[in-house]
């Protein structure tokens, strides 16, 4: 279901939304149009997580983050909540 835990490829993290909201606007002219920003509280003030998800298995997230390695988007896997 929508509500279940997904995953997504964690390209990024910025302590400012805007370095984020430009890396997003980047993977979405680069044709990921599921790319977003979603900000986490850490011991260091809020950060910024740019993501490109969500993807209903580990496998497809994998996949997708081949594809973006190979274009130059380092990332990892991550289950999104």
């Amino acid at each position: 279901d929508a509500k279940g835990e997904g995953f997504a490829v964690q390209i990024a993290a910025f302590t400012d939304d805007k370095g984020a909201n430009a890396l997003v606007a980047k993977l979405k002219k680069a044709g990921y149009d599921s790319a977003y920003t979603e900000p986490a509280e850490t011991s260091r003030g809020t950060m910024w997580r740019v993501r490109v998800g969500g993807f209903a298995t580990r496998p497809d997230a994998e996949a997708a983050r081949a594809k973006l390695k190979a274009e130059g988007w380092n990332g990892l896997v991550v289950a999104s909540k």
